[in-house]
């Protein structure tokens, strides 16, 4: 797993979204099989603003699954998320 710290460039993961082509057509119809388009696409980039912890971690979870990191995009959003959603920029 790749170590994050404050200040380092992210990206979110690379992310595939399947939408319907006609919007009129489809289940209104009756009609069980609708076209559709997918696409992928990269998430935006941002800085890393702080990391946080869980504190109520129970034994069986690891301390990797307990780590919010909380993201500054370039678009001015503020998340939180957790490692396995981000990638290091280059």
């Amino acid at each position: 797993m790749e170590k994050f710290k404050v200040n380092d460039r992210v990206r979110r993961l690379p992310f595939t979204v399947t939408i319907p082509k006609d919007s009129a057509g489809g289940f209104e119809n009756g009609e069980t099989e609708v076209e559709t388009t997918t696409f992928s696409t990269r998430g935006c980039a941002g800085t890393i603003k702080a990391l946080r912890e869980e504190t109520t971690l129970t034994p069986q979870e690891s301390r990797a699954k307990s780590l919010m990191i909380h993201v500054l995009w370039d678009n001015g959003t503020l998340s939180y998320h957790g490692p396995e959603a981000l990638e290091l920029a280059k």
